[in-house]
């Protein structure tokens, strides 16, 4: 009969009256609506749509609080199969809290809300990278992102205590989110350890990474010298007996296996083909000064010897900047994490300060509360399920369901 009452009022509205969309929906055709749509057996989308008309036109806003509430318990339910709803849920439990005029209905309301909170922390999971698995940093800022929403979480569970201070379940809500989000920080606290391990690791073999270019620089200067002062002092004083010749085909034959030595240590190094070629160039003229020597051509042996020690400081002076590049990058990068370490640890003075606010007044004004509700839940549980019976028996219209 109602819904004919309905279609005949809205044939009698004339042109340029406004639409029945926007005129105000009955108080008590409201909350019948509400009724209606409640129950399991109705499709979501009629159950979408009427109590989406209530919350438009209807003035009451007790009225408008009980259907926001029940839409956001619809739209977190479907949630599950579209995870863009739980935003939507929130706004609805927010909005059903602002609006409500009964206890009973702002204590779901806010329960809801927090899982409304929860079940969106849930959806902060990082996504593994295709080569190397999944990012640690990544992980951080997801897990630090989950924390987050977690606390929102705890806070909307808490403020059920604020107008129903004996309710089990949102006290072992509150504890259970807090020891969640304790594990999470624990994982934060282990993976930014192994992160730190493996920068020092870095660290150490980009240390000694410089500290091998810099002795085989070193060692090459070394053997240029020596080299040049056997050539200048093949060109000044040729040797005049065999002694002589023997000893300075000796002293050539030690540089030239320092050098050789010198080439297979460089050869160990990374990108270092440039300077090994150098090296070779200057065995290569080793080589040549001592057959030199041999015939007693000490001019030709000088020349070779002069070419060697030019190699040897060309390939000593590219050893160098390569030691210097290494030493900058590396001055760099402490630099750079120094400066995130400081930023990061002011970030974290901040947030701990916060969280230990919070966390001390949660403690103030809690006690030893939820202990003590926890202790009665099964009692209360029952009794709560003895009073959502009456009240569906009085034709309320809030929707109430199993315990989360």
């Amino acid at each position: 009969m109602m819904s004919v009452l309905l279609l005949s009022t809205i044939l009698l509205i004339q042109p340029g009256v406004e639409s029945l969309t926007t005129l105000e929906l009955d108080p008590e055709i409201a909350r019948s609506r509400i009724h209606d749509v409640i129950r399991e057996d109705v499709e979501p989308e009629e159950r979408v749509a009427t109590l989406q008309e209530v919350i438009e036109r209807c003035q009451d806003s007790s009225l408008v609080s009980i259907a926001q509430l029940n839409l956001g318990i619809d739209q977190l339910q479907r949630a599950k199969s579209d995870p863009e709803l739980i935003g939507a849920a929130i706004e609805s439990f927010k909005a059903a809290d602002s609006l409500a005029r009964s206890p009973q209905v702002q204590s779901d309301a806010r329960f809801r809300l927090g899982q409304g909170y929860y079940e969106l922390a849930q959806l902060a999971e990082p996504a593994p990278s295709k080569d190397e698995g999944m990012d640690p940093q990544a992980m951080i800022d997801s897990m630090k992102k989950k924390i987050d929403t977690l606390r929102d979480s705890a806070g909307a569970f808490r403020s059920v205590l604020e107008v129903e201070s004996s309710n089990a379940r949102a006290s072992a809500n509150v504890e259970r989110v807090r020891r969640e989000i304790k594990e999470l920080q624990d994982q934060i606290d282990a993976i930014e350890q192994m992160m730190e391990q493996q920068k020092e690791q870095q660290r150490q073999e980009q240390q000694q990474k410089q500290q091998q270019q810099q002795d085989s620089a070193d060692k090459l200067k070394e053997l240029a010298k020596e080299q040049q002062e056997q050539a200048e002092e093949s060109a000044a004083n040729p040797p005049e007996d065999p002694q002589s010749q023997s000893k300075q085909q000796q002293d050539q034959q030690e540089v030239s296996e320092q050098t050789e030595s010198a080439n297979e240590e460089v050869g160990e190094q990374e990108d270092t083909e440039s300077v090994s070629e150098k090296i070779q160039e200057a065995m290569e003229a080793q080589k040549k000064a001592q057959e030199a020597m041999e015939k007693g051509d000490q001019e030709q042996a000088a020349k070779e010897q002069a070419k060697a020690a030019e190699s040897l400081e060309e390939a000593a002076e590219q050893m160098q900047e390569m030691a210097d590049e290494s030493k900058k990058q590396g001055e760099e990068a402490d630099k750079k994490e120094q400066g995130e370490s400081q930023e990061d640890a002011d970030k974290q003075d901040g947030e701990g300060e916060e969280a230990d606010q919070d966390q001390d007044q949660e403690d103030e004004e809690l006690g030893d509360e939820i202990s003590e509700i926890a202790k009665e839940l099964l009692d209360k549980e029952r009794r709560e399920r003895e009073m959502r019976q009456a009240y569906r028996q009085k034709g309320r219209p809030t929707k109430v369901e199993k315990d989360w």
